[in-house]
């Protein structure tokens, strides 16, 4: 696939566009989150979500993958969510993948290169949950969530995609409704079942994407 060099820096600034069911314009700046798990900071491991604050991101993912998930880690003694590489999370805890790329063949094929790592830790690491470098491919099959697993591209959800919404150069889909696909069931440790809905997930990227 050819590549589309988008500007990625951020200055698509439209708090318009931002606010129409999306939480990527609108990210923490002066709260610093707090979850039940350990708080201190975890050196070159990576960064405990609640030590981590952003202000803005234009672009890129915001997916909180399953509350009742995220719940659960937070809620035990030992458990730790880590960021790495630019993640960061929302005002709305949902947590936020700084777009990096676009491939695009055409408006039915393209896919969106996200970074960052949300991983997730709880019984003393025999629990161990890594969201990786996401992707999200689109084509005549339908649209698919995918992360880097063990040097592997791992399909992990599938996307029902709804209408997007495009200004200034952006296009924004908001509240995707996520299923978790069969490939993806491992990553849980077969904790949930092929068909489980996930949490919706909101993504900005900058034209020219399809529409559909």
């Amino acid at each position: 696939m050819p590549v589309i060099h988008g500007d990625l820096s951020g200055r698509y600034n439209n708090s318009r566009i931002g606010s129409v069911g999306g939480p990527l314009s609108c990210l923490v700046a002066s709260e610093r989150l707090s979850g039940r798990g350990r708080m201190q900071l975890a050196n070159e491991e990576g960064t405990l979500m609640s030590e981590l604050t952003v202000e803005r991101a234009d672009l890129g993912m915001a997916w909180s993958v399953k509350d009742s998930f995220v719940r659960y880690v937070q809620s035990m003694h030992e458990g730790r969510i880590l960021l790495r590489d630019g993640a960061a999370v929302t005002n709305t805890r949902q947590f936020y993948f700084p777009l990096k790329g676009l491939d695009q063949a055409d408006e039915n094929n393209y896919v969106l290169h996200f970074g960052g790592e949300a991983h997730f830790l709880a019984h003393h690491g025999l629990m161990s949950v890594s969201i990786r470098h996401p992707k999200i491919k689109v084509a005549a099959d339908g649209a698919y969530l995918c992360i880097e697993q063990d040097n592997e591209t791992v399909r992990l959800a599938s996307l029902d995609l709804p209408e997007a919404l495009q200004e200034d150069g952006v296009t924004m889909w908001a509240n995707v409704r996520v299923t978790l696909a069969g490939s993806g069931a491992a990553t849980f440790a077969d904790n949930y079942s092929a068909g489980e809905t996930l949490a919706p997930l909101t993504m900005r990227a900058p034209m020219p994407v399809t529409t559909r």
